[in-house]
């Protein structure tokens, strides 16, 4: 039995072709869709306003982002009244959001003042985890005009 020839019978039939690069004004020219990309740069923030860690910045990035006093968490906190895993930003990529999710912390998670188990931020929320509060801040957006009849300097 010939292996080769019996597992590729192909291989001899193939003519070698060279592309035909020349086109002709009937031609038909067809061009492939592409979708549309999605910026990965961060577009929330969260900076610390009350707490020991007061006036730390934290980017989120669209990945889920672990909350705690734990070493291998995203966003380590100082609070000894925040749990080792205390919460975390599952990031949402049909909703381009993200939701909060406390892991049993002892304390609980505080969303705008309200206990939560999950919820979905927005900006200018606040989270609250023992005694650390983080407000919510969106990135990049257009600068709200001032009213009519108010000079800028």
């Amino acid at each position: 039995m010939k292996f080769n020839n019996w597992v590729l019978p192909w291989a001899k039939s193939k003519e070698k072709t060279k592309p035909n690069f020349e086109t002709k004004e009937e031609d038909t020219k067809v061009f492939a869709r592409t979708k549309r990309f999605r910026a990965t740069r961060p577009s929330l923030a969260l900076v610390v306003v009350a707490g020991p860690d007061c006036g730390r910045e934290f980017l989120l990035a669209p990945m889920n982002v672990r909350i705690g006093r734990q070493a291998q968490s995203h966003i380590r906190l100082k609070d000894v009244k925040v749990s080792r895993e205390h919460a975390v930003l599952q990031y949402q990529t049909q909703k381009d959001a993200f939701l909060l999710k406390d892991l049993g912390s002892t304390n609980g998670t505080f969303y705008n003042n309200c206990r939560i188990s999950s919820t979905v931020i927005s900006p200018g929320g606040e989270i609250r985890l023992g005694e650390t509060v983080l407000k919510v801040i969106a990135l990049g957006q257009k600068k709200v005009p001032e009213p009519a009849g108010v000079e800028s300097r």
